[in-house]
C-alpha cells in the first residue's frame, strides 16, 4: 500500500512538473519572435522544442500512470 501511494505521489508531482517545463518550452518558443540574430532563433527553436517535448512526454506518462491507478 505505501508503494502504491508513492507511486501516485511520483506521478503528481511529474505532473505539474512537466506542465511547467512545457510551459517554459512555449515561452522559449516564443522568444524566437524577439530573437536578432539566426543562430539565436535557431537555438531557441530547437531549446524550445526540446523542452516542450520533454514536458509533454512527463505530463502524459504522469497522466497514465494517474488513471491506471483511478487517481486524478
Amino acid at each position: 500500500m505505501e508503494e502504491h501511494a508513492e507511486k501516485i505521489k511520483n506521478a503528481q508531482i511529474n505532473n505539474v512538473l512537466g506542465l511547467f517545463v512545457l510551459f517554459f518550452g512555449i515561452v522559449v518558443l516564443i522568444a524566437v519572435v524577439f530573437t536578432d540574430t539566426t543562430i539565436g532563433k535557431q537555438t531557441n527553436t530547437v531549446a524550445g522544442l526540446i523542452l516542450s517535448g520533454i514536458g509533454v512526454g512527463m505530463f502524459l506518462k504522469a497522466r497514465k500512470v494517474l488513471r491506471k491507478d483511478g487517481s486524478t
